[in-house]
């Protein structure tokens, strides 16, 4: 054998406690990176080290920073031993633990070549953008993918806004809204990406609908609206009896849209379900019958027959309106395991979430 074989760094393991279950991660590969290409259900976001969402707590061995975590983490969190998945690689075979690690198996994401092939206005600010793929990709109804344009610096991740076929699907949709100053919106709604070549990467993604029996809490704000519309769509297909309200946070009724596909969920939904507008910016003197203000205050006051230790509350849109409906839902006795978030965070959180 020769010396250099010894000297070539070799796969580590890691075990994710308490669930037990342990996979090998590459020299200079993530433990998310290993976790997602092994078809675990790692907790992520953002994937680039800023959303926190891969917080955990390394009880044993030795990991190398890809980047310092001291830009996430605070410093009781450093002191005991907290590390982000996406950004430790492993030094030696380690322990980690992940309290409410899901063992449920994904679809591992992989490389994809694609073509924007047609743009649908929906507002003044959001569009449908549907990519053709060069093969079919399978996911679950509520993930994300990643896309990259060789002109434009950084990658996108935008979810899906329909549900997946059997087969997986070869044509994706995504609802991407214009943000101020975006490098890769502007260019998309000026028309100069219409037939554009790009890189995707997925599925990625933590949200989708959980098994149950009790009450569906869904809270979508913005072109978070996509990933909801995604998962109570393929809920919709199938028996099941379980309630349902769902809370769109927009600030005009120029913002709301998708209300067709809305109807239709409602309509296919085995059990009552009940749409839940809520704008914030509405001019006073409008026609506008429906509930004022901010969507958190909305389910105070509306979502109490859907309260109960079983409901699960899924959520997705800016950071500031996941917060404060967390806190509320929180407070109405929603147990902090059953809410699940997707934050759609922008250049301004230091990563090309959805600019």
């Amino acid at each position: 054998m020769s010396i250099f074989s010894f000297l070539k760094p070799s796969p580590k393991k890691v075990t994710v406690m308490p669930a037990g279950v342990s996979f090998e991660v590459q020299p200079g590969q993530s433990i998310l990176e290993a976790g997602l290409a092994a078809g675990y259900a790692m907790p992520h976001s953002c994937t680039v080290g800023t959303c926190g969402t891969c917080k955990c707590k390394l009880s044993e061995g030795k990991v190398r920073e890809l980047t310092n975590f001291a830009y996430v983490l605070e410093a009781e969190e450093l002191q005991s031993n907290v590390i982000l998945t996406c950004q430790a690689a492993l030094k030696a075979d380690a322990v980690i633990n992940i309290p409410h690690f899901e063992l449920k198996q994904l679809t591992p994401p992989e490389d994809f070549q694609g073509e924007i092939v047609a743009q649908e206005e929906l507002t003044h600010d959001t569009r449908r953008v549907t990519i053709r793929l060069d093969r079919p990709m399978k996911f679950d109804a509520g993930q994300y993918v990643q896309v990259h344009h060789e002109d434009i610096y950084g990658i996108r991740s935008y979810s899906f806004a329909m549900a997946p076929a059997e087969g997986g699907n070869q044509d994706v949709e995504l609802f991407i809204r214009l943000v101020p100053g975006g490098e890769f919106t502007g260019k998309l709604f000026a028309g100069e990406l219409d037939g554009a070549k790009v890189k995707i990467h997925g599925p990625a993604g933590n949200f989708w609908l959980r098994e149950g029996k009790g009450p569906i809490i869904c809270v979508g704000g913005g072109s978070g609206l996509a990933p909801i519309v995604s998962l109570l769509e393929q809920a919709a297909k199938a028996p099941h009896g379980r309630p349902c309200v769902m809370f769109f946070g927009a600030r005009s009724q120029a913002d709301l849209y998708c209300l067709d596909r809305i109807k239709q969920i409602e309509e296919a939904w085995d059990g009552a379900f009940q749409f839940v507008p809520v704008l914030s910016d509405e001019p006073e003197d409008s026609d506008w019958q429906g509930l004022r203000g901010f969507v958190n205050t909305a389910i105070d006051t509306v979502a109490g027959k859907y309260i109960g230790e079983d409901a699960q509350v899924y959520l997705c849109g800016p950071p500031p309106m996941i917060d404060a409906v967390t806190a509320t839902v929180l407070e109405l006795g929603i147990d902090e395991a059953n809410i699940h978030a997707d934050k759609f965070l922008d250049a301004s959180h230091g990563l090309s979430r959805q600019d």
